[in-house]
C-alpha cells in the first residue's frame, strides 16, 4: 500500500531533503542495514555487581527484529548487535570490576560488525530514558566510521527535537513505529517513490538543519502480520547473563525467556504514559493466528519455555484474548507466559483469567497507580476503587497467577491521605505484590506539561527525569535514598499531616513505608501453601540476586521458609543476623517494625 500524501514538506524543502539523501547516499544504495541494541547503561551508570549477579534487563530487542523483518520484505539485508547483551555476557567473564571496560566491550563489538557486514546505513534504538547518554555515545562511534546513522524508538520519539540537539551524529530520527516509514525510506533512497513519500522521519544535518516528514505512516493491522526474525538475536543466551520481565524467578534456571507482541497501543489515556505519543489513539490487533505461529516458532525452534508480553493493552478484546489463550491449549504450546506491562483491571473478568491460566499464565501486573478517586479522575485511569477491588476477587480465585499491582506516589497535589486511601485499597485487594514508585513525569505526556506549568519540573534541565527503579536506578540503594532515625521512623511518616503534600524526601520515606506495608509485612501473614510457594520464589530472588542485604526480604524469607519447612535456612538467619549487627540503617528499620531476628530462631 502506498503511503497517505504528506502534508509537511514541501516545494523548496523537498528539493533540500533529496539533495540531502543523495548526500547521505551517493550510489542511491540502501541494501544492508545493521540495527543496534545500545547497552542500557552508559559507564556512570552501570553496576558491575548487578551485572555479575544477572540481575541487570537483558530483553530481546524485539522492535529490531521486528524492523530487521520489515526490511528484508524489500530487499534489504540485515544483522542485528546487541551491545546491551555482548555487555553483560562480558561482566560475567571479566575477572574483577577493575579489570571490566564497558567502553571497550561496546565498541570493540560495534566495530567488529561494521568491519564484518559494511551496512549502508546503522540504525541504533533507545528505549528509556536512562539510555539517552549510552545512545549518544553509540551514535558518535558509529558515525565516525563514516556510515550514517538513524536513531528511533520511544525515547527518540518522546522528546526527538532535544535529542537531536544532543546527537549530531544521527542523521535521521525515526519517529513512533517504523515498521512502514523504514521500508519507504528505503525506497526513496533507492529513487522508486519520491521524497514526498517519506512519514514519521526527520532529516537532520548535524548543525540544526532538519526536515520534518511527521505522518503518514503508521502501521495497520496488517502491515504488522509479520513474524519477527528472532534468528538474528541471541535468544537462547539472554537469561543466562541477564532477566527478562518482572518474574525470572518463577521459571527453573536455565529456562529461554522471551518476549512477544499481538496488540499496539492502549484504549487507556492516563496523563503519566506515553504509550499513547508513540502508537497513537486506540488499540490495534494483530492476527491470532499470526501471534500464535510466533510463539510456536519461539517454543519449537528456539526452545523458549516462557514469553512476556509486551502489550500495552493485551486484555483490550475479551473474545480474541480468550481465542489466544484457547488457541494456545489446541496447539499445546507447553511455555509459560506472564504480562509484565500491566494489564487494564476492567479486563480481568472470570471469563478472561480463568483462559489466561489454562493458557500458562502465571503471573500478571495490574495497573492501578493509586486508592484515591480524586488522584484517579485527575490522571484520567481508565478504572475506579470498585473496578480494582472486583478484578482483585477475581484473581483471587486463580492462585496459580502471581497478581501483583503498579502503585504510583508523587503525582501533582497528591496528600498524605490521598496516599494513606492507596495504602488501605491495596491492602483490601489482598493480591501478591505491589510494585511502587515515584511519579516519573516523560517528556510527550500531560503531566509532564502540567508540572513544568505548576513549576515542579525544570523543562529546559535534561537531568529533571531520571531514571527511578530496576537494576541501574534510584531507589536500588535503599540505605542511601530514605531518610528519618531509628524507631522513630515508622511513627514519623504515621504522624505526617493528611492534608500535607509531601515533598520530594517524603515522598522517598513513604516509597519505604509502602513497601513494607504492602508486602513484606502482608507476607509475614500468609497462609495459603501456593501463594507461600510464590512468595519463596520472589523473596529468594530478592535476597540472592537483586537486594542481598535487604533484611526485611531476609526476615520474611525465613518466615516464610519456617511456614513451609518448618524452620527457617540457617543461612539466611545468619544473613539477616549479620545486617543486624554491621547496619545501623537496617537495624533502626527492624527495630521500626517491631522485627526481632531472635524470634525466628525458636
Amino acid at each position: 500500500m502506498p503511503p497517505e500524501p504528506h502534508a509537511g514538506v514541501t516545494g523548496d524543502g523537498l528539493v533540500c531533503a533529496q539533495g540531502f539523501l543523495r548526500a547521505q547516499f551517493p550510489a542511491g544504495r540502501l541494501d544492508r542495514v545493521l540495527l543496534v541494541n545500545p547497552p542500557d547503561a552508559d559507564a556512570s551508570l552501570f553496576r558491575f555487581d548487578a551485572a555479575r549477579r544477572g540481575v541487570c534487563p537483558n530483553f530481546p530487542p524485539y522492535g529490531l527484529v521486528v524492523l530487521a523483518e520489515q526490511l528484508r520484505r524489500v530487499g534489504v539485508h540485515v544483522r542485528i548487535v546487541n551491545l546491551n547483551h555482548e555487555v553483560l555476557k562480558a561482566s560475567h567473564a571479566a575477572a574483577s570490576a577493575a579489570a571490566f571496560d564497558l567502553d571497550c566491550v561496546w565498541q570493540r563489538h560495534l566495530d567488529d560488525a561494521i568491519d564484518a557486514f559494511q551496512p549502508d546505513l546503522v540504525g541504533i534504538t533507545c528505549m528509556f530514558t536512562m539510555t539517552h547518554e549510552s545512545l549518544r555515545q553509540v551514535c558518535s562511534w558509529a558515525d565516525r566510521r563514516g556510515v550514517p546513522v538513524a536513531i528511533g524508538g520511544v525515547h527518540v520519539t518522546n522528546d526527538v527535537e532535544r535529542v537531536l540537539d544532543d546527537i549530531p551524529a544521527a542523521r535521521f530520527a525515526f519517529l513512533r513505529e517504523a515498521d512502514r516509514s523504514v521500508q519507504v525510506f528505503v525506497r526513496v533512497v533507492r529513487g522508486e517513490l519520491g521524497v514526498d513519500a517519506l512519514g514519521q522521519v526527520i532529516l537532520a544535518d548535524g548543525v540544526g538543519g532538519r526536515h520534518r516528514f511527521l505522518d503518514g505512516c503508521q502501521p495497520t493491522a496488517a502491515a504488522m502480520d509479520v513474524i519477527p526474525a528472532f534468528e538474528l538475536t541471541e535468544i537462547g543466551e539472554l537469561t543466562r547473563y541477564g532477566i527478562v520481565g518482572s518474574f525470572p524467578y518463577f521459571k527453573a534456571p536455565g529456562t529461554r525467556f522471551a518476549t512477544a507482541l499481538s496488540t499496539r497501543g492502549c484504549r487507556a489515556r492516563c496523563t503519566f504514559c506515553s504509550v499513547r505519543a508513540f502508537n497513537g489513539a486506540g488499540v490495534r490487533l494483530r492476527p491470532v493466528d499470526s501471534v500464535l505461529d510466533e510463539l510456536q516458532r519461539l517454543e519449537e525452534e528456539f526452545g523458549v519455555g516462557h514469553v512476556m508480553w509486551l502489550d500495552d493493552d493485551l486484555l483490550k478484546d475479551h473474545a480474541r484474548a480468550i481465542a489466544l489463550f484457547d488457541g494456545m491449549v489446541r496447539r499445546g504450546l507447553r511455555l509459560t507466559w506472564d504480562a509484565s506491562n500491566g494489564v487494564i483491571a476492567a479486563s480481568c473478568t472470570e471469563e478472561v483469567i480463568a483462559a489466561a491460566e489454562a493458557s500458562g499464565c502465571i503471573a500478571l501486573i495490574i495497573g492501578m497507580e493509586s486508592g484515591n478517586p480524586t488522584v484517579l479522575r485527575q490522571i484520567a485511569k481508565p478504572g475506579t476503587v470498585e473496578t480494582f477491588l472486583r478484578a482483585a476477587d477475581v484473581l483471587g480465585r486463580h492462585q496459580r497467577i502471581n497478581a501483583n499491582v503498579y502503585l504510583m506516589l508523587g503525582f501533582p497535589g497528591e496528600t498524605v491521605g490521598m496516599i494513606r486511601d492507596t495504602i488501605a485499597v491495596s491492602r483490601q485487594m489482598n493480591l501478591d505484590w505491589y510494585r511502587i514508585k515515584p511519579l516519573q513525569p516523560l517528556p510527550s505526556t500531560p503531566i509532564y506539561q502540567t508540572m513544568i506549568e505548576q513549576g515542579l519540573l525544570d523543562d529546559a534541565d535534561p537531568k529533571a527525569v531520571r531514571y527511578m527503579t530496576g537494576a541501574y536506578g534510584k531507589h536500588v540503594g535503599l540505605e542511601h535514598d530514605v531518610r528519618g532515625a531509628g524507631a522513630d521512623f515508622r511513627a514519623m511518616i504515621e504522624a505526617l499531616p493528611a492534608e500535607a503534600i509531601p515533598t520530594r524526601a517524603q515522598i522517598d520515606d513513604l516509597w519505604f513505608y509502602m513497601n513494607f506495608r504492602l508486602n513484606y509485612e502482608r507476607v509475614l501473614a500468609e497462609t495459603r501453601p501456593v501463594k507461600l510457594a510464590q512468595h519463596r520464589r520472589t523473596l529468594q530472588g530478592i535476597c540472592d540476586l537483586i537486594a542481598p542485604d535487604n533484611a526485611f526480604a531476609l526476615y520474611a524469607l525465613a518466615v516464610v521458609q519456617r511456614q513451609l519447612d518448618g524452620a527457617p535456612d540457617p543461612r539466611i538467619l545468619d544473613r539477616l543476623r549479620a545486617q543486624q549487627a554491621t547496619s545501623a540503617f537496617w537495624r533502626d528499620r527492624l527495630t521500626a517494625f517491631g522485627l526481632a531476628p531472635r524470634d525466628l530462631e525458636s
